[in-house]
């Protein structure tokens, strides 16, 4: 299978995506097997790594979109001057093998790039921390992308009582041609993704940042090892380790939570001043010493993997399509005074007289129009929703409550205090916070719940998604299955 070989084709292409994210360009002038013979070219090759997860069908577009607009957080505004026949599919809910997610290729293009790097690393350097940070890295990125992965073309982890269910193949050695993996259990998938990420921790220096890059947000750091840990194991069921892992990212004190007044930009009436006022906010750190973000994916218009018009920051603008709308389900659940209620912008359909909305999470960074952004992945803000939900549910940490969690979110949004916070408010918190991150829709697979929405111009059967549904479980794509008998499509496709 092309997807899991690497070949100097692919060792250069994945170089050649990272152009703009890096302060100085790789050079591809050699071989694969030179590449890889050298630090120099290990350490390439692992910045080239980052660069796939910035397409159009990750975190550059369509890993939020189609899981925003999958349920109540987004609306297709048919019939309007917004409506140009994207995203319909996943806003009604209805994909097969051959118009699904192709987030398949691009995750396993990144763990064979992460494979080589952590396959080839012995001998190449005098000085074995150089090495394990190298490594540390190439781990984690695997880990998210199979993370990404099983959440995407699999059923959530506790879909049957020991996770024994089918999720996505394991790749941690480089694949032959010939080689057909064959899907591993969910518990295995979740199994190896610990273990990467428990090594990476180990091993990295606590104070490593990759050099040369433009964002040294959107690099691994010990932190954001740490923080994708804790979602793993809220996804687990583990609140400990959930507890745990967000509570040494918030004592790490390397990020601070914005407050209302931070996230005022939005209520500018000038759109220009509206975008460098975000640029500025949330892309022009230069550190970890302040702001909340803690990993996020670098987008710019250098980058051959983003996708333009079809990039999120076009997708959720009034200047380019405009086909992922925000739906009044979500704004509704702001009450006045929480500046989280701000954050959309809103425009008048001439066509059918409708006003339309979008988040404003993705203004991009030009003035005139969105070009490309940044899609901040994790943030200090999901680590106290962790923390809050990991202690509802039995975790204990010393001098930190479900109440006081939730009240660190309220108040630094303008929202009222939640004295004694439900699991339902917990719920809530996190759907208002994070929404238009890419969450909503695995926090209701994970928790069991039914997927409802009222403001809707879906089709009826996708107004109403119940526990147990194949939805859930996207299919793998028509196009891996063909190839390589071993992979069973899931159920209902």
């Amino acid at each position: 299978m092309k997807k899991y070989i690497f070949t100097a084709a692919l060792a250069l292409s994945v170089l050649t995506g990272c152009k703009d994210f890096l302060t100085e360009e790789p050079v591809l002038s050699q071989s694969d097997v030179l590449t890889l013979s050298t630090y120099e070219g290990l350490d390439k090759v692992t910045a080239g790594a980052y660069a796939p997860l910035a397409s159009t069908a990750w975190y550059g577009g369509d890993f939020i979109i189609i899981n925003e607009m999958k349920t109540g957080n987004g609306k297709k505004y048919i019939g309007s001057d917004f409506d140009t026949g994207r995203c319909t599919d996943w806003y009604n809910i209805n994909y097969t093998p051959d118009n699904t997610s192709s987030l398949w290729g691009y995750g396993y293009y990144v763990i064979t790039a992460a494979n080589n790097v952590i396959l080839n690393l012995e001998g190449k350097s005098d000085n074995q921390q150089d090495l394990n940070n190298l490594k540390a890295e190439c781990l984690f990125l695997r880990a998210l992308s199979h993370f990404d992965l099983v959440r995407t073309y699999a059923q959530p982890y506790n879909y049957t009582e020991d996770a024994s269910h089918l999720g996505v193949p394991v790749i941690t050695s480089v694949q032959a041609a010939t080689d057909m993996p064959a899907r591993e259990t969910v518990a295995k998938v979740y199994g190896q993704i610990e273990a990467d990420l428990l090594e990476a921790e180990k091993i990295i220096d606590p104070s490593y940042v990759r050099a040369g890059v433009k964002d040294t947000r959107s690099v691994v750091s010990l932190e954001a090892i740490q923080a994708l840990l804790s979602r793993v194991y809220l996804y687990m069921g583990n609140w400990q380790g959930c507890a745990d892992y967000a509570t040494k990212v918030i004592n790490s004190k390397k990020f601070s939570m914005w407050t209302a007044d931070d996230l005022s930009f939005v209520n500018s009436e000038n759109a220009a001043e509206r975008a460098t006022n975000y640029e500025n906010f949330v892309y022009s750190f230069d550190s970890h010493s302040d702001g909340e973000v803690i990993f996020e994916v670098y987008g710019a218009s250098g980058q051959s993997y983003g996708g333009g018009n079809e990039a999120i920051c076009s997708l959720t603008s009034e200047n380019q399509y405009g086909d992922a709308g925000a739906c009044a389900d979500l704004m509704g659940l702001y009450a006045e005074g929480d500046v989280r209620g701000t954050m959309f912008q809103s425009k008048l359909s001439e066509k059918d007289s409708r006003t339309v909305y979008w988040t404003a999470k993705y203004f991009g960074k030009g003035l005139t129009t969105p070009d490309y952004t940044n899609t901040i992945v994790l943030r200090l803000s999901e680590m106290y929703l962790n923390r809050a939900e990991a202690i509802y549910n039995g975790a204990s940490i010393s001098g930190a409550s479900t109440s006081s969690d939730i009240r660190t979110i309220t108040s630094n949004r303008g929202a009222a205090d939640i004295p004694n916070p439900s699991i339902s408010d917990i719920y809530g918190e996190r759907r208002k916070e994070l929404a238009w991150e890419g969450h909503e829709w695995f926090d209701l697979a994970r928790t069991g719940r039914t997927m409802t929405r009222t403001d809707s111009d879906a089709n009826a059967a996708a107004n109403e998604v119940r526990p147990g549904d194949t939805r859930w479980a996207m299919p793998i794509p028509r196009r891996e299955t063909t190839v390589n008998d071993n992979l069973e499509q899931n159920p209902g496709y």
